[in-house]
């Protein structure tokens, strides 16, 4: 824990403006550079993966599953789906976002990735017309976007060796987020490991032991009954989501809505480092309650 850590204690205005920047194949390794030199000041990191559905689901009702069973299913969608979008939103113990413009606009990013083939590979088809109603063009993706396996996975493991996320890795469905960004890190061919346990051992290895955060699980373990919904809920009565952004509701948008719910989360309940280091790692998916 550097002292800079215990300075987590406000969320920006919500009036800042936030500009999502897309990354395509044609911009991805400017973007990631500009990334790169923005490491060493922004230690934490939120991410939002973007997917097109899951084709397995739960015979019963999904609260019903045993923690074995809800991991399966995890890894039976993972293996054989794709990875459409990540939101990617850094910043600092304060909660500041890099910027431009002389700090009056702030960079959040969104990448868009090509191995998503609507015509070809397994989907939900009502969830790729929810990516299409918030205004994914899958065919834009498959033709523009960066390879996420070839491309992104390399890169996101320099990251991570770079120092993304040193000092906390926030997510909004834990074990789905992680479950992606660690295929692509392992590139064509990974196949989920065969247990909650032995996924678990993999994101601390990939991860380099990074604390890592489930805004799901924050708001289910706060006193509050009625926080127990998804980021939807959560972010609107925490007043985690008013920001003026330029895109529509996809993946870089979801990170930064992911970022401010973690901070008012963190202000109201988790407010020291002990309370803070008892939800580091529940995962949705994957942690056994």
């Amino acid at each position: 824990m550097t002292p800079s850590d215990s300075s987590l204690e406000r969320t920006p205005s919500p009036l800042q403006r936030v500009e999502v920047r897309q990354v395509w194949a044609h911009n991805f390794d400017s973007e990631a550079k500009l990334i790169e030199s923005l490491l060493p000041k922004f230690r934490y990191v939120a991410v939002d993966t973007e997917f097109p559905g899951a084709v397995y689901q739960p015979a019963g009702p999904a609260y019903k599953l045993e923690p074995a069973e809800r991991y399966r299913l995890l890894r039976c969608n993972v293996d054989v789906l794709h990875p459409v979008q990540l939101g990617l939103t850094l910043f600092d113990a304060g909660c500041v976002l890099p910027g431009g413009h002389g700090g009056a606009t702030r960079y959040v990013w969104q990448f868009n990735f090509s191995d998503f083939d609507v015509r070809r590979h397994r989907h939900v088809a009502e969830s790729v017309a929810s990516l299409r109603s918030r205004g994914v063009d899958l065919d834009r993706t498959r033709q523009y976007g960066v390879a996420a396996a070839a491309a992104f996975g390399p890169r996101l493991r320099k990251w991570t060796r770079a120092g993304l996320g040193r000092a906390g890795v926030v997510t909004s469905r834990g074990g789905y987020d992680l479950a992606y960004l660690v295929k692509m890190m392992f590139g064509t061919g990974f196949r989920m490991p065969g247990s909650a346990a032995e996924f678990n051992a993999v994101v601390k290895s990939v991860l380099h032991r990074r604390r890592v955060f489930d805004v799901g699980e924050m708001a289910r373990l706060c006193p509050r009954e009625h926080l127990r919904r998804g980021l939807d809920s959560v972010a609107g009565q925490l007043n985690a989501a008013r920001f003026a952004a330029d895109a529509a509701c996809q993946a870089g948008y979801d990170s930064l809505r992911t970022c401010y719910t973690f901070m008012k989360l963190r202000e109201i309940y988790f407010d020291d480092d002990g309370k803070l280091a008892g939800v580091d790692g529940i995962l949705a998916e994957v942690t056994a309650f």
